[in-house]
């Protein structure tokens, strides 16, 4: 890292908004171009980019779609914005900027880099790789009757809404000055679900050469190339290819790579990556690959019209390999487990209570974890008090993800209230922001634990019940076998968030550490203790929040859910005007939350 700080003169604009661009510089100038993150771009989903993640996972610590999947949909860079920017003209006012700045530097690396997998950015391709300029990029392809295929073997196209999306975008282009040109590649004909999947295959594929052809430097972007097909048919020279691009040896055997789901029948294998092919086959009707194969090339055919010719070549040498495909019938589909169906016992959970793990330590632990029946709750509070959990498109207590997309909290459209997926109520609750795991604690009167707390804890535990994919997806807050007053899953079901983290100084953002195990890692000792962390407004599907007590903190303390509302709302109220160092504004959220410095614990988390 470098020791840039932030400008006086930034520190005194007036203007409310900073371009997301000149953010983006700020937080690459204060590391070396080295720790950039690698940029894996996909043209489509189901293009097989888990194999990558898999292979080089003990390489690269990973980022899964933050832009995508963690951003709301009235956030100017997000991807489901129904009235996008154009690439160089997204200004953020103070939440969001300061959001992006954080989220960025995230994504850096300090002793090793990171890795951040993206697909389907639709119209916001280019405002999104345009904040990346120095990375590396890796771009996975598949041909369109594979995707097809995959398409409907889970019935994603009806599961993922993409009739919507396909309106959605299609309004976009028609209605934005900037979009115009790119209007006639999705035509406002109520098109039938294959034409809609073939001409977004293409659309998005041809937005992605776009962005790579001419960033906003106004210059092409030098990235390596990697086909699904290839990857089936050669996978050691794919391998070779990959090692040799990122510098990086890949010693594991092609067979070994992938999840283990073994002991998980029921599971929902949508996002299973435990199957190694070594053929390629399409399982579409001949009417069905015929139409995806002729709407995929029309729609390029028409693009010669919208943007360069060596743009539409390259989305279409992305997109060969129908040929390699045989076409055969499906087979009789599998009955997948139904939405909302729970992994293991449901039931609900007595009362929490607070005991010690370790013996003679003074502080004790929740019993349970916190639940999504619990954050739905306070969330709906806090919304009460005039405290959404959306602000300009930025999450601040939980990542609000569609079921299907591994969501169990949801807000409905109609009265706005929250709840959680029927069936998971009593399910530890992911998603949660570092914000919301200390609004939770606040809340409860309790705090979160410090990392060197759940690594001393966590060496007590014999064994784990949910870890390494055993049941592919968190199960109940009551562990079987347990008694009603033992700690449940003090190891294992999800990773929590801690008291404590990391900082490099005002000029960057703050870091708390998450600790432990979950349902979809490793639950060794090394992989319990290593050490990782993120930023405040950070979330994943396997990190929820852990409660503890101690002689300082007692139940009395309970902060009250208007109060939280206005604590929040004030430090989001701050962030304008911009130019404030992003590490001081952190320090200043943690103790609002927590009524102490944000440095600490970690000293203590240091020890172990």
């Amino acid at each position: 890292m470098s020791t840039q700080t932030w400008s006086e003169g930034e520190q005194q604009k007036e203007d409310p908004a900073r371009s997301a661009v000149d953010i983006a510089e700020h937080v690459a100038a204060l590391f070396r171009p080295e720790s950039a993150p690698l940029l894996t771009l996909g043209v489509f989903e189901r293009v097989g980019s888990n194999w990558v993640s898999d292979v080089l996972r003990p390489y690269l610590p990973q980022h899964n779609e933050p832009f995508r999947q963690q951003l709301g949909a009235r956030h100017p860079l997000s991807p489901n914005n129904a009235r996008p920017p154009g690439p160089a003209d997204t200004d953020l006012p103070g939440l969001p900027a300061h959001h992006l700045a954080c989220a960025l530097a995230d994504l850096y690396g300090t002793d090793r880099r990171h890795m951040v997998k993206e697909t389907n950015l639709w119209l916001a391709t280019g405002a999104v790789t345009n904040l990346l300029p120095n990375s590396p990029l890796l771009v996975l392809s598949r041909a369109p009757l594979g995707i097809a295929s995959s398409f409907a073997r889970g019935n994603l196209f009806e599961r993922w809404h993409y009739a919507s999306r396909y309106t959605m975008l299609s309004n976009a282009a028609h209605r934005s000055p900037h979009w115009a040109a790119w209007s006639a590649l999705l035509p406002e004909d109520g098109p039938e679900p294959t034409v809609a999947l073939a001409r977004l295959i293409a659309f998005n594929t041809l937005l992605l050469a776009q962005a790579l052809k001419k960033d906003i430097r106004g210059i092409s972007r030098p990235y390596a190339h990697l086909a699904y097909e290839r990857h089936v048919l050669a996978p050691e020279a794919v391998r070779a290819a990959l090692s040799s691009y990122l510098d990086v040896p890949l010693p594991f055997p092609a067979a070994q790579v992938g999840r283990a789901t073994a002991g998980a029948p029921s599971a929902d294998t949508t996002f299973n990556t435990g199957q190694h092919k070594s053929e390629l086959i399409a399982e579409l009707d001949a009417r069905t690959a015929t139409l995806v194969t002729h709407f995929v090339a029309e729609t390029l055919a028409r693009a010669t019209n919208v943007v360069e010719r060596q743009v539409v070549e390259t989305a279409r040498h992305w997109l060969s390999g129908d040929d390699l495909y045989e076409v055969r019938d499906p087979a009789p589909s599998v009955p997948r487990p139904r939405v909302g169906t729970a992994q293991g016992e449901e039931r609900r959970p007595g009362p929490a209570t607070y005991r010690p793990a370790v013996e003679g330590s003074t502080v004790v632990w929740r019993t349970h974890l916190v639940s999504n029946e619990e954050v739905a709750e306070l969330l709906n509070i806090l919304a009460e008090a005039g405290m959404d959990n959306t602000r300009d498109g930025v999450n601040l207590f939980v990542i609000p993800m569609r079921v299907q997309r591994g969501g169990r909290l949801h807000q409905d459209q109609a009265g706005g209230r929250w709840r959680p997926s029927p069936g998971y109520e009593h399910h530890p609750a992911y998603w949660v922001t570092w914000l919301g795991a200390a609004a939770l604690a606040a809340w409860h009167g309790a705090r979160l634990p410090s990392r060197a707390e759940v690594v001393e804890a966590a060496a007590l535990v014999p064994s784990v019940y949910n870890a390494g994919y055993r049941f592919g997806d968190a199960t109940p807050v009551i562990e079987p076998g347990r008694d009603p007053g033992d700690i449940h899953h003090l190891v294992g079901n999800v990773q929590v968030w801690c008291q404590d983290g990391e900082s490099g100084g005002l000029e960057f953002p703050l870091r708390r550490y998450i600790v432990g195990a979950a349902w979809n890692t490793p639950s060794t000792r090394a992989a319990v203790s290593e050490v990782r962390s993120r930023y405040l407004l950070g979330a994943s599907r396997g990190v929820g929040v852990r409660l503890v007590r101690d002689p300082s903190i007692r139940a009395a303390d309970e902060i009250g859910a208007w109060e939280l509302a206005e604590r929040v709302g004030s430090w989001v109220n701050s962030l304008d005007p911009t130019g404030v160092p992003v590490g001081y504004l952190d320090q200043a959220l943690v103790t609002t939350l927590t009524g102490s410095c944000a440095e600490s614990g970690e000293a203590e988390a240091g020890q172990d």
